[in-house]
């Protein structure tokens, strides 16, 4: 018998929780040195059949070959040994280390009297950087590092512990455009060097700009799987949802011009180390509109949020909600005026070891209304919460199991349908779609929508080109902690924004304002 021309073959994967078939009957087969995409909606079981893979669960049946010889990866220390290596979606570094200790973690190297040899990590970690094209400081020290540099730790982490099967959980869920360029040219260069790498992600765009081959997944079940000249976005996104992805354009209703509900005046920000990441800011927001922040990551997009929300004391200026000056409320004291869908949904918008319910009912376990006899009312919170399942289309079994048990985009559904429906007429929203699949995101753009034109006044603060431009009535831009630009979305072109977005390109300071 021949070499396998497969790195990969996972044949008849069943996986089962409870009741729920996360994976049923999944035949999922990776030619060595290729680029092969997994995608399909939130809770289609992709995370679920990689996480089989790299032994962090069992399978309930089926079998796996790794290089064509059977194997049993019963942890994720067996499919290290076996050369997989697994990228999650939630980086698991040490802050405080720097790079090559990162990197390094387990196998350091050894000097006399067994010490751990730094200059060696350092010299280890540099010359694998280059060899991989992930070009990285080995001294510097993760907790000042961008989002795009951590992931590149990650897999130069992976890549020390001889990864030769790389998978990659969402990677561009959190990367600016530029670092997704950047990465794809790392994967391709890898790939050509017999590396075989595999994506988990929903973003079709992406898919057909880096994958050889495609693995379709939906409910669980594997739908097909198709090179890429033999496909499209289209086709993708038929299979993934049962359905073709033909959307509507949105029905936007016209308000009369009145005062604005949410007002930011002269905000300043710094951070600890006392840098200025917000610089004379001004928005206002009226009823029925939504004003969208937009910009490239780091430019000051979670300052501004965590400042709206009262996570972030500001330096100067001031914030109104309804009229009222907020600038100096707590964070409990805001809420009554102001909803909020945080850009990081496992951080601060949600209590993943807590239940669907709890989760759905924070906040309002607070207000009056929802008490009896000084006691929160679980009658009335337990009705709302089916209502908020059964409205948002949360696919859960049931509003008591923990909500780290559903998909990203169930959690995220989870978030936007709690804030929406919190009874406020002030909604902020940030990277409402990140880590969301097509079907989901299109459902979340909807509700927002719907806010806007039940006369909600919206903040939404996004990255993503394609989200700024369909849901916005006026566009603000923010380069390195200044707004730059101010338009609106028939007026401007994707490649313009860009320019705006990048800081190639500024709006004079009265037009900014206008």
């Amino acid at each position: 018998m021949g070499e396998s021309r497969y790195a990969v073959e996972m044949l008849g994967i069943c996986k089962q929780f409870g009741t729920v078939q996360a994976n049923k009957d999944v035949n999922f087969s990776v030619l060595k040195g290729e680029i092969h995409a997994i995608v399909g909606e939130n809770g289609a079981g992709k995370t679920t059949l990689m996480n089989i893979l790299f032994g962090m669960l069992e399978p309930t049946a089926g079998k796996i070959r790794i290089n064509g010889e059977p194997v049993k990866i019963t942890s994720p220390n067996k499919a290290i040994h076996l050369g997989i290596g697994m990228v999650h979606q939630h980086f698991e570094l040490v802050p405080n280390f720097t790079v090559a200790e990162n990197v390094c973690m387990g196998h350091e190297p050894r000097g006399r009297f067994g010490a751990v040899d730094k200059k060696e990590m350092v010299r280890y970690t540099r010359a694998l950087a280059e060899q991989s094209g992930l070009q990285i400081d080995p001294e510097a020290r993760i907790k000042d590092l961008s989002v795009g540099l951590l992931q590149r730790v990650e897999i130069l982490k992976a890549l020390s512990r001889g990864a030769e099967i790389l998978i990659l959980d969402e990677p561009t869920a959190v990367l600016t455009p530029l670092e997704c360029e950047e990465l794809f040219v790392v994967l391709r260069r890898m790939a050509s060097e017999n590396k075989t790498i595999i994506l988990i992600t929903h973003k079709l765009k992406e898919v057909m700009a880096v994958a050889d081959h495609i693995t379709i997944l939906s409910r669980g079940e594997t739908k097909g799987t198709l090179r890429k000249e033999e496909t499209n976005a289209k086709e993708l996104a038929q299979l993934m949802m049962g359905k073709a992805a033909e959307f509507e354009p949105f029905q936007r209703k016209t308000f009369p011009d009145s005062e604005p509900k949410l007002v930011v005046e002269n905000l300043h920000v710094r951070d600890g180390m006392g840098v200025e990441k917000l610089r004379d800011v001004s928005l206002r927001v009226k009823p029925g509109e939504i004003l969208t922040v937009a910009g490239v990551e780091g430019n000051g997009q979670t300052e501004l949020l965590n400042a709206l929300i009262g996570l972030t004391p500001v330096s100067g200026g001031k914030i109104w909600a309804d009229g009222v000056d907020v600038t100096n409320l707590s964070v409990k004291e805001r809420r009554r005026r102001c909803s909020y869908i945080p850009e990081d949904r496992m951080k601060t918008g949600l209590d993943l070891k807590t239940t669907v319910h709890d989760n759905l009912i924070a906040g309002n376990h607070c207000s009056p209304d929802w008490k009896r006899h000084g006691l929160v009312d679980g009658r009335k919170t337990r009705a709302h919460a089916e209502k908020l399942v059964q409205d948002y289309a949360i696919r859960t079994d049931g509003i008591d199991i923990a909500a780290s048990s559903l998909s990203g985009g169930n959690q995220q559904k989870i978030v936007v349908a709690r804030e929406i429906c919190f009874g406020n007429d002030i909604l902020v929203v940030a990277q409402p779609s990140r880590g969301v699949d097509v079907g989901a995101t299109r459902f979340i753009h909807e509700q927002i929508m719907q806010a806007r034109n039940e006369g909600c006044a919206i903040l939404l603060i996004s990255t993503d080109l394609d989200e700024v431009l369909l849901l916005s009535d006026r566009i603000q831009v923010l380069f390195e902690g200044k707004l730059v630009a101010n338009v609106r979305p028939a007026d401007i072109t994707p490649e313009e924004l860009g320019l705006y977005m990048t800081g190639s390109k500024t709006m004079r300071p009265e037009e900014v304002m206008a």
